[in-house]
């Protein structure tokens, strides 16, 4: 059985406090218990409900546990429960260790820059898609919730763990693309339509419903950028403006 200490340890990862004091995060279910098996990064440990019925795909994420050396662990289904942040929590968790990565994981490409994105399933839906559409990196800057909170981890399915995916403040992400040679595009309600692709380096700047972006950042954007709407129709959730505006991108970085 996991330890007092452990325990604390663990439930602490539903806090942000308690990611940052740890350098871990949980995943929830098989299919980000899974992920992170797939993942190259240290799994701590998984942990399952011992009245769990043995269903072989619980049988395979154990075996495959077993086979990278993880430690593994029958624990009473009321454990699960309190380590859990799902309403429903499922009958088995992993901690695994965040990993640590920065600017110079990123490499060529169109980067993502999350400015204030508070909302942790718009974080994780944006890192998702941002992977899916294959975006050199992203990163939170401001006040954007923790991707490896549990709920944006959840949002992200596992996204996460394709990254790079990190955090830093807007002076240091306006002096490092500058460094790159790459231009700031601001996502902004009051922007023209984005009317033409890039044919250089663009990280895109999306940043919360309610407040926009930072004046840091709109102040280094070399181009303001919206999704064009039907009359009558004020806003986009930022997630769903993110998925046009990255995908606009990426069409043009194909010569679409």
């Amino acid at each position: 059985m996991p330890t007092r200490a452990e325990v604390k340890a663990w439930r602490s990862l539903h806090r942000g406090k308690g990611r940052r004091d740890t350098g871990c995060f949980l995943a929830e279910g098989p299919r980000l218990v899974g992920e992170l098996l797939d993942w190259p990064g240290r799994t701590v440990a998984v942990l399952y409900a011992d009245a769990a019925p043995a269903a072989p795909g619980l049988r395979d994420l154990l075996g495959r546990a077993a086979g990278r050396g993880v430690r593994t662990e029958a624990v009473p289904e009321a454990l699960i429960s309190a380590l859990a942040d799902a309403t429903t929590p499922q009958p088995v968790i992993a901690i695994g260790e965040v990993p640590v990565s920065g600017w110079d994981d990123v490499g060529p490409g169109t980067i993502v820059l999350l400015d204030g994105v508070q909302d942790p399933g718009n974080v994780g839906t944006l890192v998702r898609t941002a992977v899916a559409l294959g975006v050199a990196g992203v990163v939170g800057v401001g006040d954007t919730a923790d991707p490896w909170g549990p709920k944006a981890l959840r949002a992200s399915a596992g996204a996460v763990l394709r990254g790079p995916v990190f955090r830093t403040d807007a002076p240091d992400a306006v002096a490092r693309l500058a460094e790159r040679g790459v231009s700031i595009w601001a996502a902004a309600a009051d922007g023209p339509p984005m009317d033409r692709a890039p044919h250089e380096p663009v990280a895109l700047a999306l940043g919360s419903e309610a407040h926009g972006l930072s004046g840091t950042l709109l102040a280094a954007a070399r181009r303001r950028v919206a999704v064009p709407l039907a009359p009558g129709v004020e806003s986009l959730n930022v997630a769903a403006a993110g998925a046009i505006l990255l995908d606009r991108l990426r069409s043009g970085n194909r010569g679409g």
